[in-house]
C-alpha cells in the first residue's frame, strides 16, 4: 500500500516572480511563516522549517496527512515545491492558485 501512496503523490510546483533582494525575500518568508502560525494554529502546530542557504525545507500536517516541500529563493523568482500525499494531491488544482496568490501578496513591493 505504501508504494501505491508514493506513486499517487504529487509535487505541486509554482514559480513566483519578485523584484526584491534575496535577503528581503527570506525575511518576508520568515515573517510570513510566523504570521501563518498565528492565523492557522490548528493547521500549523506540527509545522517545521529549516534553512540551508537560500532554500527553506518544510514539513507540516493537514487533514492527518504529512506535507513536505521546499522554497528556493532566486534572484528574480521564488520556486515553491510542495509534495502532496495522495489525499491532498486530488486538491492540487485548488491549492495552486492559493499558493500563487499568497506568494504574490507576500513578495509585492510596497506602493509609494
Amino acid at each position: 500500500m505504501r508504494g501505491l501512496q508514493s506513486a499517487m503523490a504529487r509535487t505541486l510546483s509554482v514559480s513566483i516572480p519578485h523584484d526584491l533582494t534575496e535577503a528581503e525575500v527570506k525575511t518576508r518568508l520568515v515573517n510570513g511563516v510566523a504570521d501563518a502560525r498565528q492565523k492557522y494554529p490548528a493547521y500549523l502546530k506540527n509545522a517545521h522549517e529549516t534553512w540551508n542557504g537560500n532554500t527553506m525545507s518544510f514539513t507540516a500536517s493537514m487533514m492527518g496527512q504529512t506535507i513536505t516541500g521546499r522554497i528556493e529563493v532566486e534572484a528574480k523568482h521564488v520556486n515553491v515545491h510542495v509534495d502532496l500525499p495522495l489525499l491532498l494531491a486530488m486538491l492540487a488544482n485548488k491549492i495552486r492558485p492559493q499558493i500563487e496568490a499568497e506568494g504574490r501578496k507576500l513578495l509585492e513591493k510596497p506602493k509609494g
